[in-house]
């Protein structure tokens, strides 16, 4: 038994018939060129979404750690100048060589932080976009 489109359809057929033309071998090879191309820009619009959600995410919390880090540091400074204060009124008495190492230490301390601060929450760009090119 075999399927006669203008007996089902009748006229509908008709129109379906004069409107689309065959479709050949080249047609089916574009349709599957323009699905693969989708697919790649699908997954390359994922992962660039997902890559600025991450950089946002990064920027607040290194933000958050740099506040709170710098205001230990401001802390520190202030603790060392009231010392210092203390010592030169000699309202403290301490040993000339705790105060010069306290002092030092402190300084040292004030050093080390800042530069954690400039190497690890401010790193230089890394390999990211080289990832997305390579999705690209």
């Amino acid at each position: 038994m075999e399927f006669n489109l203008e007996r089902a359809f009748g006229e509908q057929a008709k129109l379906v018939s004069t409107v689309a033309s065959p479709v050949s071998s080249a047609d089916v090879d574009t349709y599957g060129r323009l699905q693969d191309i989708f697919g790649r820009s699908y997954k390359l619009r994922t992962v660039i979404s997902a890559w600025e959600q991450q950089q946002i995410q990064e920027r607040s919390l290194r933000s958050y750690y740099a506040r709170i880090i710098f205001g230990v540091l401001i802390a520190q400074v202030v603790a060392i100048n009231v010392f210092f204060v203390l010592l030169g009124r000699q309202c403290l008495s301490v040993e000339k060589w705790t105060a010069n190492t306290f002092i030092f230490a402190v300084f040292a301390e004030i050093a080390s932080m800042t530069l954690v601060v400039i190497r690890y929450l401010f790193p230089k760009p890394g390999n990211d976009l080289e990832v997305i090119a390579r999705i690209a």
